[in-house]
């Protein structure tokens, strides 16, 4: 797949109309000079090798917004969407099934043992690393990280997207409070927001529960039936996690974010990635278990004002996360950040011992496949990141 040379100039759009995704929009990086132009860093690889979920399509006639389906795994968020935005951009970027054979190369941290594996010269390369919500990735060079508590060495912090082809609330809802909806994963709902008392609370109210779930199957799948992208009918989102993953700091802000981006008031639990990016008590209300989420709708729903605050709030912070400013990260971090730090002797040694360790790695390959001792020891320590609990990492 070539390069991508072309330069691009459009709007911005944080969210879009149910209209707008029957057209495709570029991104604009959001800088004024790319860093690509004088970057001694020349094209970068994204490496995918599994793409059954494209069915055929070629990834360089996506549109993100119009075609949003097609991003509904963390690979395919991380990667692909990467990929297909940062080209938009202008960006000299190519999307590989195939180990390239030096270079910058980024792929999702599950890949990362099988570029090994498959790569000509493991020394030539320079591995960015997404870790999503994976644990840590020891082979890559780089890491680019959700959460800023997760930078520590060679950790880069980028936000994760916003949904793509994200559908606003209907200005003309008001501030009526009737639809409560949930977007995620089934298992990382508090107890106290999946049974029939809630329900029963909810339907006392007059209120209705959409709750938006899917059974994930794997990170090379679609994933659209859940409609995770349209929030026209949605009056608030309660996301509550179990109180057990709190301090995590492996999940994603992106139940907040896209409900910023929505103009749609949260009320969520007190997680770490939250109160990272928490300025105001608009940005969102806090609940611990289901009587404070409760206490937190009927406050919503007795007081007008509040809600029109904390929806033109949560307007105005989205624009941190719109597509050019966080692709002018990615940029940033690709053609300018990684590069720099790759400079020293220190790097080139490290990559060097990296390439000896590779040919072992083929060895194993070829003996037992790519899956190997590091992700044996990954299961081990964290046996739900590993298994691909979560494919739709970004979001779970």
């Amino acid at each position: 797949m070539a390069a991508n040379t072309r330069g691009a100039r459009a709007r911005l759009p944080v969210s879009v109309s149910e209209e707008d995704l029957d057209s495709a929009a570029p991104t604009r990086l959001d800088i004024a000079r790319p860093p690509w132009a004088s970057s001694p860093v020349g094209v970068v690889s994204f490496y995918l090798p599994d793409d059954q979920a494209l069915s055929g399509r070629d990834p360089e006639t996506l549109d993100c917004d119009r075609d949003w389906q097609v991003f509904g795994t963390g690979v395919y968020v991380w990667v692909l969407q990467t990929f297909v935005r940062l080209r938009s951009a202008g960006a000299p970027v190519r999307l590989t099934r195939t180990a390239p054979a030096s270079g910058t190369v980024l792929t999702h941290s599950d890949y990362v043992e099988r570029l090994l594996a498959e790569a000509p010269s493991a020394a030539d390369l320079t591995i960015v690393s997404a870790r999503a919500d994976r644990p840590p990735q020891i082979y890559a060079d780089f890491e680019v990280v959700q959460n800023q508590s997760s930078v520590h060495d060679v950790q880069v912090f980028i936000p994760s997207w916003l949904q793509p082809g994200l559908i606003a609330r209907r200005r003309s809802r008001g501030t009526r409070v009737e639809n409560i909806g949930y977007m995620g994963a089934r298992k990382q709902l508090h107890a106290d927001l999946a049974g029939d008392q809630w329900i029963d609370a909810l339907a006392g109210r007059g209120l209705g529960w959409e709750m938006r779930t899917v059974a994930f199957a794997g990170n090379d799948r679609r994933y659209s039936e859940h409609r995770w992208n349209d929030y026209s009918a949605i009056d608030l989102v309660v996301a509550l996690r179990p109180a057990a993953t709190w301090d995590a700091a492996s999940k994603p802000a992106a139940k907040l974010t896209n409900a910023w981006s929505a103009g749609v008031p949260a009320i969520l639990s007190p997680e770490l990635p939250y109160r990272e990016l928490r300025r105001s008590s608009l940005d969102y209300l806090e609940a611990r278990n289901g009587a404070e989420a409760i206490a937190a709708i009927d406050r919503l729903r007795s007081d007008p004002a509040l809600y029109t605050a904390m929806v033109e709030n949560g307007f105005e912070r989205a624009r941190d996360f719109h597509s050019g400013r966080l692709a002018a990260l990615w940029a940033e971090a690709l053609w300018r950040t990684i590069p720099a730090r790759t400079a020293s002797a220190g790097y080139r040694l490290a990559a060097r011992y990296r390439g000896y360790r590779a040919h072992g790695r083929r060895l194993r390959r070829a003996l037992y496949g790519w899956t190997g001792g590091v992700n044996r020891r990954r299961r081990q320590l964290y046996p739900a990141a590993a298994a691909g609990d979560s494919p739709l990492n970004r979001r779970s």
